[in-house]
């Protein structure tokens, strides 16, 4: 059915149902628009050989949505346009096209969608569709999703449809459930919550079907099942979530050959809070646990899109750019991470407290991975073994001095290995004091200083000369940063700031910023230019690559 033919018929049959139990009513119409366009600019101490300047020099991403709301009825499209993609994305956006649309009923106890949804079953190990523009990801799915309450103790949930992947959908089809059952409420439990939850997700994929081995046998069929089972519970501050997680095979290519694998994981999360301070354990294990929209090897359908599964990085995620300058990156194919997060807020009035009271955090990670994940059938002893790839370590603290004045402190450090476990580990040590200054109600200054402390990795070998040090190459491993931003804010409406980066041991490149932004009302506009380091961009703890580049960016947030 064509698209304007799909939203009329829906809004017909709303309208007549609303119609018919009471006066006219010609519902809500609202939106949004965003934009973020870079107008890139010659700078030869940037594009180099290894980070060429883009082929267009300007590079635009544009989201138009739109939504209708009648009674219990809601229908909405969603418009993008690349005109072209933005540096750093991946390239299959290109030009524009209608990527969503949607009509749902939603009732006290029951709801059906037809069009494009998003949803998540769990924490999101086997399945999650969803949209983050800052990662150019939009996963949603194509076709039917509906689920009821049976009182208070039961839910249930299905769908029916296709992934999205870029500018279409992949070659495959979903099916997945996802039940509640609430035994708080089934026994009359009052002060806690007791439930267990379940998801099952069922994947077709004809690609699958051309997977085989150099003899030409056939791997993979072309479906893959996934499950999952939890528990939560709730009481007194108190809260605990345990999940299993299995799945059928997967395709891998090892040394040029596809191997099937199936994947497992398990993730315990703990956490108190009362009395003003709290406490968050979270581990968790995966093998295998690569899960794709499709296995297909058509170069439309590869890069950062291209995942059925949420599984983040078990780590703190920074807001200084310091402590985010290379972000640990998941191991799905095999991974054990384990965090804590401890916050504790230091009463007003007492001698470390203060006047208006201290915030204190403090939190750690740290990540192993299996010697060898790609071995089928019995492993050997010695594959076993998990070997440490990184570890992260944070203290801060933010103490309001009075009503105008208030700082914040972060220590930070990282250890990880090199680009191959052999090498030695990489350490980093990181400093950022952020103070903030109110003039008045309207008028503030920001500043914020920054400095990351990293000894080159270095080994000792013999020469003609005897016994030297040679320093070992890393392309994480540049020495010494520093890094400041001062911005000034005439709230509500305009912001100025001015930044950089600069690297004093090997690149001694200044990394610099300079911009200001406008907020009227539901609109916010930015404008900046600059020079821009290649890194990572991270959003939930996904991450996506981002090479270098100077020029003029411009960003339009609206809603109406």
């Amino acid at each position: 059915m064509k698209l304007t033919g799909f939203l009329c018929a829906a809004a017909f049959m709303a309208t007549g149902i609303v119609n018919a139990q009471e006066p006219a009513n010609y519902g809500r119409l609202s939106g949004s628009f965003e934009t973020n366009t870079i107008w890139y600019m010659p700078d030869s101490l940037v594009y180099n050989n290894g980070n060429p300047m883009p082929a267009d020099r300007i590079g635009s991403n544009n989201y138009l949505k739109l939504d209708y709301t009648l009674g219990k009825f809601s229908a909405g499209v969603q418009g993008e346009l690349y005109a072209p993609v933005l540096s750093g994305y991946q390239e299959q956006y290109k030009g524009g096209k209608i990527t969503n649309k949607y009509a749902s009923w939603t009732d006290d106890n029951f709801f059906v969608t037809v069009g494009d949804f998003y949803d998540q079953y769990g924490s999101g190990l086997i399945f999650r569709a969803y949209e983050d523009r800052a990662l150019g990801m939009n996963s949603a799915v194509e076709g039917v999703r509906a689920g009821m309450n049976i009182g208070d103790a039961f839910a249930i949930r299905a769908m029916l449809g296709r992934p999205r992947l870029y500018m279409d959908y992949a070659p495959s089809w979903l099916r997945g459930a996802d039940a509640t059952l609430a035994l708080s409420s089934l026994f009359g439990f009052k002060s806690q919550y007791l439930a267990l939850e379940g998801s099952f997700l069922s994947q077709y994929d004809a690609a699958r079907l051309n997977i085989t081995n150099p003899e030409g046998q056939r791997l993979l069929s072309s479906d893959m099942s996934a499950w999952s089972a939890r528990m939560v519970y709730e009481a007194a501050g108190f809260s605990g979530r345990v999940e299993l997680v299995g799945k059928t095979p997967g395709a891998y290519l090892v040394d040029g050959i596809d191997m099937a694998y199936f994947g497992r994981a398990q993730l315990i999360e703990l956490g108190y809070s009362g009395y003003g301070w709290g406490i968050s354990l979270t581990g968790r294990n995966v093998s295998h646990m690569d899960m794709k929209l499709t296995d297909s090897k058509d170069l439309q359908y590869s890069g950062l899109g291209n995942v059925l599964n949420y599984i983040p990085a078990l780590t703190r995620q920074y807001t200084y750019s310091l402590a985010n300058l290379d972000p640990f990156q998941v191991k799905t194919k095999g991974e054990r991470a384990a965090q804590m997060d401890v916050f504790y807020n230091i009463r007003r009035g007492s001698q470390l407290g203060g006047r208006y009271g201290t915030k204190l955090h403090v939190n750690a990670s740290l990540i192993y991975q299996p010697k060898d994940v790609y071995y089928v059938g019995k492993v050997p002893e010695d594959a076993k073994e998990m070997n440490f790839v990184y570890l992260d370590a944070s203290f801060d603290f933010e103490k309001q001095w009075n009503k105008q004045f208030k700082t914040t402190f972060l220590f930070a450090f990282q250890r990880m290995m090199g680009e191959e476990w052999t090498m030695v580990p990489i350490n980093r040590y990181v400093f950022a004091l952020d103070g903030l200054y109110k003039f008045n109600t309207k008028h503030s200054l920001r500043l914020e200083l920054q400095y990351l402390y990293s000894p080159f990795v270095t080994m000792e070998t013999t020469g003609a000369e005897g016994p030297v040090q040679e320093r070992l190459n890393d392309k994480r491993n540049n020495g010494d940063w520093w890094a400041a931003q001062l911005e000034y804010s005439f709230a509500p409406v305009f912001s100025v700031f001015v930044s950089d980066m600069y690297n004093f041991q090997l690149e001694r490149v200044h990394y610099y910023n300079v911009g200001v932004s406008y907020t009227k009302s539901r609109t916010r506009i930015a404008l900046s230019y600059g020079r821009n380091r290649a890194g990572y961009v991270c959003s939930g703890g996904v991450c996506r690559q981002m090479p270098a580049y100077t020029g003029f960016n411009l960003s339009l947030t609206t809603s109406f």
